[in-house]
């Protein structure tokens, strides 16, 4: 859960074109909405950081499941969009959905410091564009492009962001920006970054920059959410930390009802002291699950990305989160929740996790009790239970592996030629995991996710739970059940190819 550091922000983006219609200029109906859909997921986007050549490129992670606080690294930890317009780097990177057409834009600051780590310069003579990304199903992306918003007075343009401005049927798309007199063209005086605003429909065409936010002092990283009406906004207060700045480098929220309004309603400053050094890069969203909101912020220069939570916008509370598992250090990024089908076609096309031979039979070794799964009593009918026992070399002690060719696989028991399922289609903690005639439901369909310590956890697709040994067991015939995704050894598991 590594994160470093970000000064620019989150780029946003919304739907609109489909990615292979838009590559070869056929024109195309709009995809349909997700609206109707439930969400199972989150896709995390973000940066890596300037440290390495292509981490100022945009890298994905898949939450475990319907966990809002663990995440995967797809893509095999390498970048699923890459920047070739511009300065050739791309920084905090923001997607979003478009709620009428269900198409997708993916933004970024377009910006590189690797190489070169000139922050002065880029905010004198930097980029006034940002980078544009389009796509209809998360997978295929339109080449990328650079799009002018901001006016020949910036230096720079920021972390853009955007949000769907439902009074008017457009998106509002914001940035932070230094701007400088008409009367330096040169850009070689002071000047503080504020934030910026315009609108579009299209992501192509946009009105014409207006400040949004300008305290007389820096303020950078804004993100927006909505809630019974309002808008919330969370902006980093850019100023050093001191006397006169005590909540300089930490989180101000603030309410409106309008969201192009330039006034905001004062609702909370300081957001993240005492629980984090500083912080920076605020995104925020709200759980599939609950009326709960999760604001992630990266405490730059120390843990990364830290997660806190609330129940009450309103309140301005916020509880850091303890126990959560970022992708491989994540910075300035988006958290966007995903359908079961959107789900399902990241883990097929960028998963590359799955560390299974399909075909080949498994001895299945617990990492903590050193035992191997076994259905109990070498039986062969339905409704047998999945346990851990000593090995012995029994075909009820080996499985194969089915690719589904969606990242999930089924579990074949050699012996009896059932699936492993979890029983009745349980969502709970503790739930048996049992032999079954196969169904083709999700309750029988299992991630095989590489730990990187040469162990592997199952994940069920239909609860987005762990296989789990109950209670810690060493002992034979301990019953195997699933359990919240936590790390734990008892969810870990070592496979062994069967002679």
């Amino acid at each position: 859960m590594r994160k470093t550091r970000s000064r620019w922000w989150a780029a946003a983006a919304t739907a609109l074109a489909l990615a292979g219609a838009a590559l070869t200029g056929a024109a195309t109906a709009p995809a349909a909405t997700a609206a109707d859909e439930p969400y199972v997921g989150y896709l995390f986007s973000y940066f890596t950081g300037e440290g390495t050549a292509d981490g100022e490129q945009v890298y994905f992670g898949l939450s475990r499941g319907n966990d809002p606080l663990r995440y995967d690294d797809l893509n095999g930890n390498q970048p699923v969009l890459t920047s070739d317009v511009g300065t050739g780097g791309v920084r905090d990177p923001f997607i979003i959905r478009n709620p009428e057409t269900g198409r997708f834009y993916q933004i970024a600051t377009d910006l590189k410091i690797h190489g070169n780590g000139d922050w002065d310069g880029a905010q004198r003579h930097g980029s006034r564009n940002i980078v544009v990304w389009e796509s209809d199903d998360l997978v295929n992306w339109t080449e990328p492009r650079l799009e002018l918003v901001s006016p020949p007075t910036a230096g720079n343009t920021w972390a853009p962001e955007a949000y769907w401005d439902e009074a008017r049927g457009e998106f509002v798309v914001f940035w932070a920006s230094k701007l400088y007199a008409e009367s330096d063209p040169n850009h070689t005086g002071s000047s503080y970054n504020r934030m910026m605003y315009a609108t579009t429909s299209d992501f192509t065409t946009f009105s014409a920059a207006q400040v949004w936010i300008d305290p007389g002092y820096s303020v950078i990283d804004s993100t927006v959410t909505q809630h019974n009406g309002s808008y919330y906004r969370f902006t980093k207060d850019e100023r050093s930390n001191s006397g006169s700045a005590p909540c300089g480098k930490f989180i101000t929220a603030e309410r409106a009802t309008d969201l192009r309004d330039t006034s905001w309603d004062f609702v909370a400053d300081c957001i993240g002291q005492g629980d984090i050094g500083a912080g920076e890069g605020p995104t925020i969203f709200k759980s599939n699950t609950e009326d709960r909101w999760y604001l992630f912020i990266d405490e730059f220069g120390g843990r990364g990305y830290v997660p806190f939570e609330t129940t009450n916008l309103a309140s301005g509370a916020w509880t850091p989160v303890t126990g959560y598992d970022m992708p491989t250090d994540p910075r300035h990024g988006t958290v966007l929740p995903v359908t079961q089908a959107e789900y399902d076609r990241l883990r097929a096309a960028f998963g590359g996790t799955d560390t299974v031979e399909p075909g080949t039979w498994y001895s299945v070794e617990s990492a903590h009790s050193g035992l191997v799964w076994d259905i109990a009593g070498q039986s062969t009918e339905p409704g047998a239970l999945l346990t851990q026992w000593s090995s012995w070399g029994g075909s009820n002690q080996q499985f194969r592996f089915a690719d589904l060719g969606n990242g999930y696989h089924t579990i074949e028991a050699r012996h009896s030629g059932l699936m492993l399922d979890v029983s009745d289609a349980s969502t709970a903690n503790g739930a048996d995991v049992v032999q079954w005639t196969a169904t083709g439901a999700t309750n029988q369909q299992f991630q095989v996710r590489a730990n990187g310590d040469g162990t592997v956890t199952f994940l069920n697709r239909n609860s987005g739970k762990a296989l789990d040994l109950y209670d810690f067991a060493t002992d034979p015939g301990a019953r195997i059940s699933q359990y919240t995704d936590n790390g734990n050894d008892v969810q870990k598991w070592i496979l062994h190819a069967a002679p």
